[in-house]
Formats: structure tokens, C-alpha cells, sequence
């Protein structure tokens, strides 16, 4: 085999001024920008052509608007220019900031800024919950496969990967605050729910001391005992924290503002401290937050338990069994840090999509955030805010994925970023 060239001196300059993370990240951009270039010409060609604005339709059907006035407006839209012109001035404009105006008069830019904070607000806490849940769960089900536990949880995932987004959502709505509002107001516990929360935990403790994995040794009876007795001690400790702090407490009878509230990001005209604040937004997100936990955690549990057992049937998980290393080693070091690769993906594209805005859920629990955006946009058949979103999540999936490799080129060392 001949030897490989020698680099020439511009390479090597490159080399050694450029760090090894930063040439790779910057590879990724120059990829990139083509890849947004040829999106933003299918997505103009798709929007030009999908009718035209509501606005413009009813200046045409109104008498007291003049042509002069209909041909001005037209002109704003673009329309009766080249597609090439067209495009060009769009384009030109959205690099530059300029993205116009909607069909409301509002620039569109700050307008957009407004309702991707309230969607990240909504999205930050659902991926994190949901992506902690979705691991932990598909580890724990991987290395204790065919147990109760496993089981169990696979009907969680399948039931709630099954839901329309619209049915659970409703369903929270409904049981979530307008039923459980009432009882807030005056918590209490009958005496059959007590004793059935004890026995929950006392055979919950139990199942999870008798689910082993199968490579672990078989467990003394006498730690059934402990798990139950464990179980039991915090489900006992719920109940006496309950009794002591809320049963009867009447504190909210009073206040006739529900606790959970079902509609709007926050409450209007909220004045208060940061704390109020705070606490403000924690209980208008409950609902939509859990909402997108459950569909989130359904999906990430099942790629996460698929991968785990995928590594940990591999040959260098064997191996590493066969060198004496302990299991939790072996899983944590070699198979967990393995099974997160192919999740990063999902996750990465999942939240650079829902950044465009979870539109059921939003809409359900009357967010103004990128949803309605986007419902908007399409119900006024307004190009420039449809131009805009679908940049604007173009270009949050290029960064998403982009952050992914990232997070490849840490977690394997098989893959290089120099």
C-alpha cells in the first residue's frame, strides 16, 4: 500500500489554529447552509401557492375598498411580482431581520419572539421530565426484561403512545383541575383510600425486591421483606404528611380561584412578587407540561429500552462480564453510556420540532405560543408569517441535530471529529 499524501501547509495551518470541536462544529454549518437554502425554496414554492391571503380576499368582496387601496395591499404581499423577485426579497429581508408584517399590522419578528419564549417555557421542563423518565424507566426494563415492572410499564408506554394528543390533554383538563379543583378546596380521605394506598405500597415494595435481574444472584427471602416493609414505611409516611398537613385544611375555601387552572399561560393582571410569579406559572403548566410528559416518556422509554438490550447483548458487554467486572459497571459504564446514542437522535429532532409548537396542547390549554402562531398564520393564509415559522424551525432542527453530533462525538469514542 502506498503512503498517504502529505497535507499541504494551508491544512496543516488549519490544524493547528482551529481546536478539534470547533472545526467539526463549523464543518456541520457549511453543511447546513445549503441544506436551509433548498429548504427555503421548497417552503416558498409550497406557501406562494397555497391561496390567496384571507386579507386580500376581503378587500376584494368589500365595496368600500378601493382599487387603489387592493392594489397597494397586494403589492405589501408580494403578489403580481416574479417568483424569482419574489423570493430574493424575501430571502434577502429574512436574513437581514426584516421579516414584515402580519395580517394584524405587528411586526412579525418580535411577535415570533414573544411566542417562543411561552413555547420553550412549556418545552424545557416536558423534555427534561420526559426524557429522565423515558431512560430511567427503559434501563430498568431492559435489565429486569419479563418482570412485573417491565411489563407494567410497556402498557403505560403503549397506552399513552396510543392517546390522541387531543384525548389526554382533555382528559387532564377534565380530571386534572375541573374536578380536582373542588376537592382542594377541602382535601380529605376516606378510610378505604388509606388503607388501599398502604397496601399499594406495601406490594409495590415487594415486587420491586422480587424483580432481579438475570445476571444477578438470587436474593434472600428475607429482602422481600425489607422492600415491602420500605414500601409500606412511604406510603404510611405519605399518609401521616398528608393527615397532618392538608386533610381538612380548609385554606382555599374562601378563594374562588381554582388552584389548577385549565386556560392561559398565566393569570392577567398578576400582581406580586417573584415568587408569586413563580408559583403562578408552575400551576398554569401543570397540566400541558404533564401532558407532553406522558406522550414524551411513552416514546423515549421504548427506544431506550430497545437499545439497552440491543448493547447489552453485544460482544464487548460480554466480554467485560467475562474480565470480572461488576454488573453495575458493566451497565452503567459500557451499556447505559452506549443505549443513550441512538435516543439523542430523537430526542434532538423532537424538541426541534416541538419547538415549532405542540398545536393540540396549546390550543386545549389556550397557549399563545408557537401553535397558535402557526394556526394563525395558516388560517389567514399569511406568507410571510408561514415563511417565517417554517425557517424558524428549519433552522431549530439544524441546531438541534447539530448539537446532537456534539453529543455523539463525546459519548462514542468510535467517532471522530477531526
Amino acid at each position: 500500500m502506498g503512503r498517504a499524501p502529505p497535507r499541504g501547509p494551508a491544512h496543516s495551518l488549519w490544524e493547528n489554529l482551529v481546536p478539534n470541536m470547533l472545526r467539526f462544529i463549523l464543518r456541520r454549518l457549511l453543511v447546513a447552509v445549503p441544506l436551509l437554502f433548498f429548504a427555503s425554496i421548497i417552503t416558498f414554492v409550497m406557501v406562494i401557492n397555497i391561496g390567496t391571503p384571507l386579507e386580500i380576499e376581503n378587500a376584494q368582496t368589500n365595496p368600500r375598498f378601493s382599487s387603489q387601496a387592493l392594489a397597494e395591499l397586494k403589492r405589501e404581499y408580494g403578489i403580481g411580482q416574479p417568483p424569482l423577485e419574489r423570493y430574493v426579497d424575501w430571502v434577502s429581508g429574512f436574513v437581514k431581520g426584516d421579516w414584515g408584517e402580519n395580517y394584524d399590522s405587528k411586526e412579525i419578528r418580535p411577535l415570533m419572539w414573544q411566542r417562543i419564549q411561552v413555547t420553550v417555557r412549556l418545552l424545557i421542563a416536558a423534555s427534561i421530565m420526559s426524557v429522565i423518565l423515558g431512560v430511567i424507566v427503559g434501563i430498568i426494563g431492559a435489565i429486569r426484561q419479563y418482570t412485573a415492572f417491565d411489563y407494567f410499564m410497556t402498557f403505560l408506554a403503549f397506552l399513552f403512545f396510543s392517546i390522541p394528543a387531543a384525548v389526554l390533554a382533555g382528559f387532564l383538563k377534565e380530571w386534572g383541575a375541573i374536578k380536582m379543583n373542588p376537592w382542594l378546596r377541602r382535601p380529605s380521605m376516606s378510610t378505604t383510600v388509606l388503607i388501599a394506598l398502604a397496601l399499594f405500597g406495601l406490594v409495590a415494595g415487594f415486587l420491586v425486591m422480587r424483580n432481579r435481574y438475570k445476571y444477578e444472584r438470587v436474593r434472600p427471602r428475607s429482602k422481600y421483606l425489607v422492600g415491602a416493609a420500605v414500601g409500606l414505611g412511604i406510603a404510611v409516611g405519605a399518609i401521616v404528611v398528608f393527615k397532618i398537613g392538608w386533610d381538612g385544611n380548609v385554606y382555599r375555601l374562601r378563594n374562588p380561584k381554582p388552584l389548577i387552572p385549565t386556560v392561559g399561560q398565566t393569570t392577567p393582571g398578576l400582581e406580586g412578587d417573584f415568587v408569586d410569579r413563580m408559583q403562578d406559572y408552575f400551576w398554569h403548566m401543570l397540566l400541558p407540561t404533564t401532558a407532553l410528559i406522558l406522550i414524551g416518556f411513552a416514546g423515549y422509554s421504548r427506544y431506550m429500552r430497545a437499545s439497552m438490550l440491543d448493547v447489552m447483548s453485544s460482544d464487548y458487554v460480554r466480554t467485560a462480564r467475562a474480565k470480572g467486572i461488576s454488573e453495575r459497571r458493566v451497565t452503567l459504564l459500557h451499556g447505559v453510556r452506549n443505549a443513550l446514542i441512538p435516543l439523542i437522535t430523537v430526542v434532538a429532532l423532537d424538541f426541534g420540532a416541538l419547538l415549532s409548537g405542540a398545536i393540540i396542547t396549546e390550543t386545549i390549554f389556550g397557549w399563545t405560543g408557537m401553535g397558535s402562531f402557526f394556526r394563525d398564520a395558516l388560517k389567514e393564509r399569511d406568507p410571510r408569517m408561514l415563511l417565517a415559522f417554517v425557517m424558524v424551525t428549519a433552522i431549530s432542527v439544524v441546531i438541534f441535530n447539530l448539537i446532537a453530533d456534539i453529543i455523539y462525538a463525546q459519548l462514542d469514542p468510535r467517532i471522530r471529529i477531526d
